[in-house]
């Protein structure tokens, strides 16, 4: 198996490799957003062990159980085939094998198998309780559906509750990690990045030889393309009313932030607008941003915290009529134009994530800030603020342009910083799309990142 596929995994198999080593029972859950990898990390750790891997599909009690039986048989009956009459008879047999030697079993989309046999959790949970944990099993539960995961097979009132022994999150991967897998350029890869969100598959379609606009052309504004119709799947798949939500999207892709705004264009009442915007927020579609250091929620801004979504929405979505008549010049032509600016918000998120990564800082808050300078009598902002332990402020700009970060920008980020000084105490970083120059890099006065530097992190 192509070992690219695991870059930013080794932390991960690790994991469930220590799971493993334990001998004891184990029940872990491993789940995350469609495309992020969960299948293959789960494959991939099943090698050269003595696993049962079923993959769960939504159909009938009657075809799920046939399909599992498959699994279990071809598994470890090699040419035998056992039909098992329920879910219970199946792990029963589970627990004889794994009594004195080690098995995997995984189900994944976890989801899709409760679909077919209703009551799987609680037949989980009594067999856990009575038999399975008794034995050398580990269970690998996975599903797409993070609320699902969340709510339905780890929240507090699911039969399986305090059963689990490990829990995994995967999450998407951080720029370092796809410009390894996209094998382009520094500049491009944060690109990619901008665009992917990260998320592996995604960044794989990118993975070619051909000039980036070109693929940027037939993956994203051509009918044909692997991205063009996938937000609007993911929201069929995660939703009841996907077109309702879209356009919730649509209006925070455009900048309408505000609540009561957003509910009068939709023509919704502003409860029926709230459900719409806690389930996005519970799909990691969208977030609430408070500015940093602030403490009152009507301050805050919804914004789209997708980027896969951020880019459809920005530069595919209001163009899709034109796009559907094979057009795509257009509204390439818009691309071209705004890219940058749509870019430069994405690259603030990969410098978070860079310095998180990178500070021995013993950070206790992060986030955006943006108010009013009463000095000056104007609107500020601040890309990167952070607090440790200690009381130290961390501040940072992020600059996604063509010219050279020099002194003039690391003084206006001092006197920027002074709005929100707490002590005497302060570290400066500055992040550059385009390097330094020599006499801030002389100064030694901050923390100078390029995108060399956040492409080459390990």
């Amino acid at each position: 198996m192509n070992d690219q596929l695991f870059i930013g995994r080794k932390a991960e198999l690790a994991y469930l490799e220590k799971a493993y080593a334990s001998q004891d029972f184990e029940f872990c859950v491993v789940y995350g957003r469609r495309r992020i990898g969960k299948t293959s990390l789960v494959v991939r750790f099943c090698e050269e062990k003595r696993a049962v891997y079923h993959m769960a599909q939504k159909g009938t009690e009657a075809v799920g159980l046939e399909k599992l039986s498959e699994a279990i048989s071809d598994s470890l009956l090699q040419k035998a085939q056992m039909q098992f009459a329920s879910f219970e008879k199946a792990l029963g047999y589970l627990a004889e094998v794994a009594e004195h030697e080690r098995l995997v079993f995984v189900i994944d989309e976890f989801p899709y198998f409760c679909s077919s046999i209703s009551n799987s959790m609680s037949v989980l949970q009594y067999a856990i309780d009575h038999t399975l944990k008794n034995t050398k099993l580990m269970i690998i539960l996975t599903g797409s559906s993070v609320s699902f995961m969340e709510q339905e097979v780890m929240g507090s009132k699911s039969p399986l509750y305090g059963r689990r022994t490990r829990t995994l999150k995967l999450n998407p991967f951080s720029l370092a990690e796809t410009a390894l897998l996209c094998a382009r350029s520094p500049i491009e890869s944060v690109l990619v990045q901008a665009m992917t969100g990260g998320v592996p598959l995604y960044v794989q379609y990118f993975a070619s030889k051909d000039p980036l606009w070109e693929a940027i052309r037939e993956i994203w504004f051509l009918k044909t393309g692997l991205l063009y119709y996938e937000p609007q799947f993911l929201l069929s798949m995660e939703t009841r009313n996907p077109e309702q939500y879209a356009q919730v999207l649509a209006l925070l892709a455009a900048g309408t932030t505000k609540p009561s705004q957003m509910a009068d264009k939709l023509g919704v009442s502003s409860p029926h607008l709230a459900a719409l915007l806690t389930t996005l927020q519970a799909l990691g579609l969208v977030t609430r941003e408070l500015p940093f250091g602030e403490k009152q929620a009507k301050k805050g801004v919804y914004q789209i915290s997708d980027s896969l979504f951020a880019f459809s929405l920005r530069f595919v979505y209001p163009y899709l009529a034109l796009l559907e008549q094979g057009k795509p010049d257009g509204p390439i032509r818009i691309l071209e134009q705004y890219l940058d600016q749509f870019v430069g918000k994405q690259f603030e998120r990969m410098c978070h994530i860079y310095f998180l990564q990178h500070t021995d800082r013993p950070i206790i808050a992060i986030s955006h800030w943006w108010g009013f300078d009463i000095q000056n009598h104007q609107n500020e902002e601040l890309d990167l603020v952070a607090e440790d332990a200690d009381g130290v402020m961390i501040f940072a700009e992020c600059k996604w342009r063509s010219t050279k970060v020099g002194l003039s920008d690391y003084a206006r980020l001092v006197q920027r910083s002074s709005i929100l000084q707490k002590g005497e105490q302060s570290e400066y970083w500055l992040f550059s799309k385009s390097g330094f120059t020599d006499e801030l890099r002389e100064a030694k006065v901050a923390t100078l990142v390029s995108v060399e530097q956040m492409v080459s992190a390990t």
